[in-house]
C-alpha cells in the first residue's frame, strides 16, 4: 500500500474539526474554523506562513522556484520540495500556488504547516506535503492523516509527495532548463512539427522536422515544447536523443 492510500485509510476514523490560519495578500492574519467555507477564501494566493530558519551546515537548502505557468516565484525548504515543484510545473496544470499556505491547528492542540497547496485548471484546490520517503515514520503518517481528515471536511484535494527516482529528477532539470518563452518555436515550425508528428519521433527527427535554422535552436524549442505538455516523452528512463516524442495533452 502506498503512502497516500495508508493516509487516506487512518483518515477515515479521525476528525477533521481544526482551526486554519493564514497570512492574506494584505500581511494579515486571517484564522477560521475547518469549513467548506475555506474554499472561496482563495488560500492557493496566500504569503508563507512561515518561513524556516537558515543556520551553519544545514542539510535542508532553501530558495525560490520559478513556477512558469503563474510566473512567479515559489518558496520552497528543500531540494525535494523544489523537485516536486517542478516536477508539478511540468505535469499539472495549475492557475495559482502558494508555499506553506497556512497553519492548521488540531482539536488536541497539535499544529501543522503543510507545504503547498495549488489551484489546478479545473478548479480543483489540492493541499500538499512533501517528506522524503526515508523520513516518513507512523508518527508522520499519522500528521497527514489528520490533515487529509480537515482537507475532506474543506473540500480539499490532499497528496503526500516524495522524492522523485534519480532519472526522472535528472530529465526534469534537464528540461526546466527550456521552460523560458523565448524558446517557444514560431508557428509555422510548430504546425511543421504537429502536422508530421502523426506517430511517435525520435528526438532528433521531431527536432529536424520543426525545418528550424539550426539543429541546437531546434532541440531547445522541442525540450520547450516538451515543458510545456505540448509534446510528451517517457521522463522514468533516461532522454536521449533516440527518445520517442508523441503528442502532449497539456
Amino acid at each position: 500500500m502506498n503512502i497516500n492510500s495508508t493516509v487516506a485509510l487512518e483518515a477515515q476514523s479521525l476528525s477533521g474539526h481544526a482551526q486554519v490560519g493564514w497570512l492574506d495578500t494584505n500581511n494579515t492574519w486571517v484564522e477560521a474554523p475547518a469549513s467548506t467555507a475555506l474554499l472561496g477564501k482563495e488560500l492557493y494566493l496566500t504569503l508563507p506562513s512561515r518561513k524556516g530558519n537558515r543556520y551553519p551546515r544545514q542539510r535542508n537548502y532553501h530558495g525560490l522556484y520559478f513556477f512558469s505557468q503563474t510566473k512567479r516565484h515559489v518558496w520552497f525548504e528543500s531540494n525535494t520540495e523544489a523537485s516536486r515543484l517542478a516536477s508539478l510545473d511540468m505535469t499539472q496544470k495549475i492557475r495559482a500556488i502558494a508555499s506553506q499556505p497556512m497553519l492548521i491547528t488540531f482539536a488536541d492542540g497539535v499544529v501543522h504547516f503543510p507545504d503547498f497547496i495549488a489551484l489546478h485548471s479545473d478548479h480543483r484546490q489540492i493541499l500538499y506535503d512533501v517528506k522524503p520517503s526515508d523520513r516518513v515514520t507512523p508518527e508522520v503518517i499519522t500528521q497527514f492523516a489528520r490533515t487529509k481528515a480537515v482537507c475532506d471536511l474543506v473540500g480539499w484535494g490532499y497528496e503526500v509527495l516524495t522524492e522523485l527516482e534519480p532519472v526522472e529528477r535528472t530529465n526534469l532539470e534537464w528540461l526546466a532548463q527550456f521552460k523560458h518563452d523565448g524558446f517557444y518555436p514560431e508557428q509555422s515550425a510548430l504546425d511543421r512539427l504537429l502536422d508530421a508528428l502523426t506517430a511517435p519521433m525520435t528526438v532528433q527527427d521531431a527536432a529536424s522536422a520543426l525545418g528550424m535554422d539550426s539543429l541546437a535552436h531546434a532541440r531547445s524549442a522541442l525540450f520547450h515544447l516538451l515543458w510545456g505538455g505540448t509534446l510528451t516523452v517517457d521522463t522514468s528512463v533516461r532522454l536521449t536523443s533516440s527518445s520517442l516524442i508523441e503528442k502532449g495533452t497539456l
